[in-house]
């Protein structure tokens, strides 16, 4: 006998999941790399009109694990933002992101809020982040070997702090992005935990894909990558220069120091390196399959039998089981 897809919600810490399950439709989780927030949906069977559903409120936090029989995986919490009602069949669909779009009753607020106020120069990328999560109730989670990088003077001018932690770690060749609860700097293509640490690569044979796709493009891509910056002391404008050969790509913006010239040229450069194939897939559910991990595909052809950089992942739960679909491109 095969094993049975598994779900448990929590809604503000309490368990809701006999309720859903009650009226259960289908349930769909995407994680996303990169700052387009994660998201979750749940379809529900509002079709008992003595009996209708209550339609939560949003702001609502929703933790959910998935998984089969009793072996569910937290994948991560989400806050209700949408409500959809429609019918006939009449049908409630509860829409949620990792992301709060109003201040939620656990205390986590928007980051999308513009403000205008000074950041001091040499405070470090850890504190930046550490004190606007405090701000929105959220914990911070920088990788280590970004966290004591120093700043220099930053002004935040009707920019909200999103966008504000978003344009100092894109320096840093990383993105930003709240998700279960924390707000997150996570630097991109490494396939790392936080704190260094790899994720697991998953393997993938051929006979276990519902389907696959490959699209082979040619990208504009650069053997070197050039930077300039301001030299206070000899009051000149200096450049530096990551990767070597032709074509040179010379990035239009200015910087303050040598390192963060440096910096903001090997980001572009490992940029430019990624996405010269792209993949998508669909295989039955599996819960290790998340954005940023590595994909090993076997048993198919030389060319795609290789690692791919994951994405995007969707599970999916419904009445044809779990199953998953995402996308991947090839890695630096």
């Amino acid at each position: 006998m095969g094993l049975k897809p598994a779900f448990r919600i929590e809604a503000n810490n309490s368990d809701i999941t006999a309720t859903i399950r009650e009226r259960f439709r289908s349930l769909t989780i995407t994680d996303n790399a990169g700052i387009q927030s994660d998201s979750l949906t749940i379809t529900l069977a509002d079709n008992i009109p003595e009996r209708p559903i209550m339609i939560p409120n949003t702001g609502a936090e929703l933790a959910v694990w998935i998984g089969y029989d009793q072996q569910a995986v937290k994948m991560g919490l989400y806050i209700v933002d949408e409500v959809e009602l429609s019918g006939p069949p009449n049908v409630m669909m509860i829409r949620a992101k990792s992301a709060p779009q109003k201040k939620t009753p656990a205390g986590k607020s928007a980051l999308q809020t513009q403000k205008w106020r000074s950041w001091d120069a040499d405070m470090t990328l850890g504190g930046l982040v550490a004190t606007i999560a405090q701000e929105h109730g959220m914990e911070p989670s920088v990788p280590a070997d970004l966290t004591a990088q120093k700043l220099p003077h930053l002004d935040q001018v009707g920019e909200s702090d999103i966008n504000l932690i978003t344009r100092v770690v894109k320096t840093y060749d990383a993105f930003a992005k709240p998700a279960n609860g924390k707000l997150l700097v996570v630097k991109k293509a490494l396939s790392e935990t936080v704190s260094g640490t790899p994720l697991p690569i998953v393997t993938v044979d051929a006979k276990e894909l519902t389907d696959w796709s490959v699209t082979i493009q040619e990208r504009e891509s650069y053997s070197s990558v050039t930077a300039t910056w301001y030299d206070q002391d000899a009051a000149e404008e200096k450049a530096v220069t990551v990767g070597e050969g032709e074509p040179v790509k010379a990035l239009r913006h200015g910087y303050k120091n040598e390192a963060e010239a440096k910096a903001a040229a090997q980001s572009e450069l490992d940029g430019r390196s990624r996405g010269q194939s792209t993949l998508s897939f669909t295989l039955p559910g599996r819960t290790d399959l998340i954005a940023e991990s590595r994909l090993k595909l076997t048993g198919l052809r030389p060319g795609i039998n290789q690692e791919w950089l994951v994405t995007r992942v969707t599970h999916t739960i419904d009445g044809s089981g779990y199953r998953v679909s995402g996308a991947a491109e090839t890695p630096k």
